[in-house]
C-alpha cells in the first residue's frame, strides 16, 4: 500500500478550468512513476463566498440567493468546460445533488435567522466536496480515479470551525479504507480526497481551520507513510519575504520544519502552520511547488537541510497589531503577575502574538491583533481593577503596529545577528517598540509602527540576503552636469555590478517635472520619459514621491545651483536620504543653519559628500579631510579656485584688453551667463569658506575679504552686452596693474588665501617662479601648507571646471558612499 506522493492542490491552483487541467497534468506525470494520492481544496475564493452566503442568510438578506447562484453557476460551468460541454451524467447529477443540499442548508439558515458554528462548517464543506467531485470527473477521462469524502476518514471533536483531529481514529480509518481501495483497484488508481473537512463520531461535518487542506495533506501523508508531500500553489516555493513588499525576494531552496513553522506563524502565506506537525512526526519531507511552473525546483521542508551560506532563511510580518503595555512599580518582585495577565486574556479568547518583559519586571508588553484589542483591554481592566484604580499600575496602548520576524536555523549560536538587524534599522531611523527572541535563537521578532513596515522589511532583507550593495539615486537638475552624470552612471553599470554594487536612478526632477521608478529608470530614454510627464509637481509632492519609493539606501544628487533645493535638504535627510552635490550653497549657509543641517545628518547617520564643491573633479575636499584625519595641522591654504578667473589671467598679457577677454570667455562658455557672477569673486569666496569650515573654523561669508572685479557702478541691473562697452572703461586700470607686476618680475593671479583665521580672495602679484604662476588654461591649483608639508606645500592641480570632470567628481562621491554603506 506504499504511497509515494501526496499532492495537494487548492486556491489559485484551482482558480479556473485551465488551472485544473494543469493540475491534472501534474498528477498524471507523477502517477507514471509511483502511486499518488491527491488532496484538493475549494476553488479559489469559494470558501469565502460560501461563508458570506451564510452571513447574509442569517441576516435575512435575500442577496444570499444571487450569491448562491453565482457559486453554483461557477461549478456547473467548470464541469461543462472540462468536458467540452458534455459532462458525464453521473458527475452532473452528483454535482447537482450537492448544490441542492447547499441551497437547502442556506435556506434553513435564512428561515432560522441563525448560523451556528455547526451550520457554518456544513456550509463551508461544499467548496471541497464540489471541487473534488469536478476534479475527479476530469481526471477519470484520462486515468482511473475515484472521489474520497474525507468526512468518512478524518475524525475530529465537535469544536466546529476549528475542530481538533483525533489521530488514533483518523489514522486507523485512513489505513483501513485505503488498504481496501488499493486491493480493489489497480496500482495506477488515483484517489481524490476532499481537504479541510472531517466529521465527529456522530457524523456531523467539521472543518479543521482555514487553509486546512494543507493540514489534510499532511494527515493523509503521515497515515499512508508517504515519501513526500507536495503542496502545489501559485508561487515557486517559500520566498525569503513577501514579494509584494520586497521586490528582491527569492525562493529559498530548502528549510527545516522549525523554520517553516516560525515563518508560517508570523504570516507567511504559502504553508499552514498546523500542516507541518504530522509530517514532523513521521519526518516526511514537504515540497512547495508551482502549478504554473512545474519545472521549478520549489522549496523542500525537511529534517535534513543542505548547507546554507546565510544565517537567516526568511523575513515575514504580521499586520494590524496593537501593542499593550502593563506597567507599574507594584509589579516588581510580585509573583504571579504574568500568570494573572495571560489567564485573564485567555478567558476573553484573546490570542497573544508576541510577549516582551524587561528583567526589571516593571513592564510586560504584549501584542494582539487589533480586532482583539478591545477585548484585551477589558480583560486587563477586569483582572487588575484595584491596581489600575489606585494608579499603582497603568495600561498603555499603542495601535497601528506591525510585527516583523527574522527566521533561520543559522541564527542559533551566531554572534552579531541581533546587532546586524537593529543596526540596519537604526541607520534608516526605524523606531522599535518591543523586541522578543526565543531561547531557540532561530527567531528574532520586533514591533514597529505599521507605516515603517515596508522600509523595515526591505532594509533587513538587503542586510541578510542581498550580496550587492543597493543605492537608489534621486537626481535633481538634469542639466549640463546632471545629464553628463546620468551618462556616466549608465556607462559604469558593468563595472559597478562587477564590484558588487547595484546603482539605480529611481527619480529625476527638473523644474517641477519628475519621473520615478523603484526598479530604476531606463537611462537610455530618461529624457523622453521626463518630457512625457505632463503634470507639474510641487516640492511637497516631490518629497511624498521620494517617501513612497521606500528606498533602503537612497541618495539625493543635487546638480543645481538652487537655494530652494538646498532649503529641502533637511527634509531629504528626514526621509533617510544621503546627499551628494556639486551645489555649494548648503556648505555656505549662515553658520547656525549650516550647523543645524550637519548636526541633523550626524544624528540621522546620513552622509554628505560634496567633493565637486571645490575644484570640480579634483580631490581637494578628500585630500584636506585625509590630512586632518591623519593628525596633520593645516597652516595655510592658498590657490586659484576659479576656472574662469584662471583662464582670464593666464591669457591676460596686455595685448588684448581685459574686457575683451571676458567677452571671448563668455562666447566660449567659460563663464556664467552673467559673467559678473565669476568676476565678483563670490564663487571663490564660497569655496574658501567651505575649506575653512572643513578645518573647524566657525566662519561666514562676511568673514572673507573679497575683491570684486566688477566696479561698483556696473554691479546693479540685469546683464546685457552693453556691459562690455562700459567695462572697457576700466581696462586701462587693469593694464597698469599688469605692468606693475611685470616690473617686479611677477604675474597677476586671482588668489584665495586662508591663513590662521584670516581669509581673503583677490588679485595678487605672483612671482614668476611661484607655483601659482605655472598654471595653464582654466586649471585650478590649491596648495596645502601643513606641519608635515611645511617646506614644500602639498599641491593639487588640474581642470577645475567642465561638465565631464564635475560629473566625475559626483560619481567619485557616489562610490565613496557605496563603500561606506554596510553589507
Amino acid at each position: 500500500m506504499a504511497v509515494k506522493k501526496v499532492l495537494k492542490f487548492g486556491g489559485t491552483s484551482l482558480a479556473n478550468p485551465d488551472r485544473i487541467r494543469e493540475a491534472v497534468s501534474i498528477v498524471l506525470n507523477a502517477a507514471k512513476k509511483a502511486r499518488v494520492v491527491v488532496i484538493v481544496s475549494a476553488f479559489h475564493d469559494v470558501t469565502n463566498l460560501l461563508l458570506e452566503c451564510a452571513r447574509l442568510a442569517e441576516l435575512g438578506n435575500k442577496d444570499f440567493q444571487s450569491l448562491y447562484s453565482q457559486i453554483a453557476g461557477r461549478h456547473i460551468s467548470a464541469l461543462k468546460n472540462l468536458h467540452d460541454g458534455k459532462p458525464p451524467k453521473r458527475a452532473a447529477a452528483d454535482l447537482q445533488a450537492l448544490l441542492i443540499e447547499l441551497r437547502d442548508t442556506l435556506q434553513g439558515i435564512f428561515l432560522l435567522r441563525h448560523s451556528s458554528p455547526r451550520a457554518l462548517d456544513l456550509t463551508a464543506s461544499f467548496g471541497e466536496r464540489c471541487s473534488a467531485l469536478i476534479f475527479t470527473s476530469f481526471l477519470q477521462r484520462k486515468h482511473p480515479a475515484c472521489f474520497v469524502d474525507s468526512r468518512e476518514l478524518v475524525k475530529t471533536d465537535d469544536q466546529f470551525t476549528h475542530a481538533v483531529v483525533q489521530f488514533d481514529k483518523t489514522n486507523h480509518a485512513i489505513r483501513t479504507n485505503f488498504s481496501k481501495l488499493f486491493k480493489v483497484f489497480r496500482k495506477q488508481f488515483i484517489p481524490v480526497v476532499t481537504g479541510f473537512i472531517g466529521s465527529t463520531d456522530e457524523g456531523l461535518t467539521t472543518t479543521i481551520g482555514r487553509n486546512g487542506s494543507d493540514y489534510s495533506a499532511a494527515i493523509f501523508g503521515a497515515a499512508l507513510d508517504a515519501s513526500v508531500i507536495e503542496i502545489w500553489t501559485d508561487v515557486d516555493g517559500i520566498l525569503s519575504a513577501d514579494p509584494r513588499s520586497v521586490p528582491a525576494a527569492f525562493v529559498v531552496p530548502n528549510m527545516s520544519y522549525e523554520e517553516a513553522m516560525e515563518l508560517s506563524y508570523f504570516g507567511a502565506k504559502v504553508l499552514h502552520a498546523s500542516s507541518i506537525a504530522p509530517a514532523v512526526a513521521k519526518q516526511i519531507p514537504i515540497l512547495i511547488k508551482n502549478t504554473l511552473n512545474p519545472a521549478a525546483p520549489g522549496t523542500r521542508i525537511s529534517h535534513h537541510i543542505d548547507q546554507w551560506e546565510g544565517v537567516a532563511k526568511g523575513i515575514t510580518s504580521v499586520d494590524r497589531c496593537t501593542l499593550l503595555t502593563l506597567r507599574g512599580m507594584s509589579m516588581v518582585g510580585v509573583p504571579g503577575i504574568a500568570e494573572r495577565l495571560f489567564r485573564a486574556l485567555a478567558s476573553h479568547n484573546v490570542n497573544v502574538i508576541l510577549i516582551s518583559q524587561a528583567s526589571s519586571e516593571h513592564t510586560i508588553c504584549f501584542a494582539v491583533d487589533t480586532s482583539d484589542a478591545a477585548a484585551a483591554k477589558k480583560a486587563v481592566h477586569h483582572e487588575f481593577h484595584y491596581e489600575l484604580q489606585s494608579k499603582l499600575t497603568s495600561l498603555d496602548e499603542r495601535p497601528g503596529q506591525a510585527i516583523i520576524a527574522i527566521v533561520g536555523d543559522g541564527m542559533k549560536g551566531t554572534p552579531g545577528v541581533s546587532g546586524k538587524v537593529f543596526q540596519a534599522l537604526g541607520r534608516n531611523h526605524v523606531n522599535i517598540s518591543a523586541i522578543a527572541q526565543g531561547a531557540s535563537e532561530r527567531n528574532i521578532s520586533f514591533v514597529i509602527d505599521e507605516n515603517q513596515k515596508l522600509l523595515s522589511l526591505n532594509v533587513i532583507h538587503e542586510a541578510f540576503f542581498e550580496p550587492r550593495k543597493k543605492l537608489g539615486v534621486i537626481l535633481i537638475g538634469p542639466g549640463n552636469i546632471g545629464a553628463t552624470l546620468l551618462k556616466q552612471i549608465h556607462q559604469q553599470q558593468s563595472y559597478l555590478r562587477s564590484e558588487g554594487f547595484d546603482v539605480r536612478v529611481c527619480g529625476i526632477y527638473d523644474i517641477g517635472k519628475a519621473v520615478f521608478s523603484s526598479k530604476g529608470i531606463d537611462l537610455k530614454q530618461w529624457k523622453e520619459l521626463l518630457d512625457s510627464t505632463a503634470n507639474q509637481i510641487s516640492y511637497s509632492e516631490f518629497l511624498n514621491n521620494i517617501a513612497a519609493l521606500q528606498l533602503t539606501n537612497g541618495v539625493i544628487v543635487d546638480c543645481t545651483a538652487s537655494p530652494e533645493i538646498v532649503d529641502l535638504y533637511e527634509d531629504f535627510v528626514k526621509l533617510n536620504m544621503h546627499i551628494v552635490t556639486p551645489n555649494k550653497r548648503a556648505n555656505v549657509l549662515p553658520w547656525l543653519r549650516y550647523k543645524r543641517l550637519t548636526d541633523l545628518m550626524k544624528n540621522r547617520q546620513k552622509m554628505f559628500f560634496y567633493e565637486a564643491n571645490v575644484g570640480a573633479g579634483l580631490p581637494i575636499i578628500s585630500t584636506l579631510q585625509d590630512l586632518i584625519a591623519s593628525g596633520d595641522k593645516i597652516v595655510k591654504i592658498e590657490g586659484m579656485f576659479s576656472g574662469t578667473l584662471s583662464h582670464l589671467f593666464n591669457h591676460f598679457n596686455g595685448t588684448i584688453p581685459f574686457s575683451a577677454l571676458v567677452e571671448d570667455a563668455l562666447k566660449l562658455g567659460y563663464t556664467e551667463p552673467d559673467p559678473r557672477e565669476d568676476l565678483s569673486g563670490n564663487d571663490v569666496a564660497r569655496k574658501l569658506l567651505i575649506l575653512a569650515r572643513q578645518i573647524g573654523l566657525q566662519m561666514d561669508m562676511s568673514d572673507i575679504k573679497v575683491e570684486s572685479l566688477v566696479p561698483q557702478p556696473l554691479r546693479r541691473g540685469s546683464f546685457s552686452k552693453e556691459f562690455f562697452n562700459r567695462y572697457a572703461k576700466y581696462d586701462e586700470a587693469m593694464k597698469r596693474r599688469l605692468e606693475a607686476a611685470r616690473a617686479h618680475g611677477s604675474v597677476l593671479r586671482y588668489v584665495a588665501v586662508l591663513e590662521g583665521k584670516k581669509a581673503s580672495a583677490g588679485i595678487l602679484e605672483v612671482p614668476g617662479n611661484h607655483m601659482l604662476a605655472s598654471t595653464k588654461g582654466s586649471d585650478n591649483i590649491i596648495a596645502f601648507t601643513t606641519q608635515r608639508y611645511s617646506k614644500t606645500p602639498l599641491v593639487v592641480q588640474g581642470p577645475g571646471a567642465g561638465a565631464d570632470v564635475t560629473a566625475g567628481g559626483v560619481v567619485s562621491d557616489l562610490l565613496k558612499l557605496l563603500h561606506y554603506l554596510p553589507h
